[in-house]
């Protein structure tokens, strides 16, 4: 039994790198950046940019690799639209709707069935009103447990609604080693995050 579930777990990382070779990357330099043509933030170092098969509906950034640590923006959804379309071939899997009169807990678990669709394990470690995208929004802290390989990983997240559009800003690593490493940089960054125009 055991060598079955490794097996399949080898087969699965497998999967996971193959599909990263369907991607493109490209570099974003520090400095000002502008995403979807709305989110202007300001990066103290250069990042890589994922588009392609691993990079989903949102811009997806990473300084360690697509599937070491994953920064996920997502910008200006709209009030009945979906954080991300069902995965392929599953069963009975609810729509995640967003909608504009969602509390914040509300939304942090929206982006927890996005997570844990896999399988994987989610905690909201903690939710708290902050200031983002130059008005109220808030932030939360989570941990999740990655089915695939059991990896614990750490995430932190910036959100707000701005005229019924929801804005986020997710960072997720691994637990021990990256998370620390980037944590300080995300903060600057979602405190310097604004709405273009």
């Amino acid at each position: 039994m055991k060598a079955t579930i490794h097996l399949s777990r080898v087969l699965l990382l497998a999967l996971v790198l193959a599909l990263a070779g369907c991607a493109t990357i490209s570099k974003v330099e520090r400095g000002q950046q502008v995403v979807k043509d709305r989110l202007v933030v300001q990066l103290d170092g250069p990042w890589n940019q994922f588009d392609g098969t691993l990079a989903g509906t949102w811009p997806t950034w990473t300084v360690e690799g697509q599937t070491v640590d994953r920064l996920v923006f997502v910008v200006g959804l709209k009030d009945g639209g979906e954080l991300a379309p069902p995965l392929p071939g599953a069963k009975d899997q609810r729509p995640l709707t967003f909608r504009a009169n969602m509390q914040p807990h509300e939304i942090v678990a929206l982006y927890q069935a996005f997570l844990t669709r896999d399988g994987s394990t989610f905690t909201l470690d903690k939710l708290e009103p902050v200031r983002f995208l130059e008005g109220s929004g808030f932030r939360f802290r989570f941990s999740v447990v990655r089915r695939f390989d059991d990896v614990r990983i750490s995430g932190m997240g910036y959100a707000a609604v701005r005229g019924g559009e929801l804005f986020a800003i997710v960072y997720s690593a691994p637990r021990l080693g990256f998370f620390p490493r980037y944590e300080a940089q995300i903060d600057k960054m979602a405190q310097s995050a604004r709405l273009r125009g």
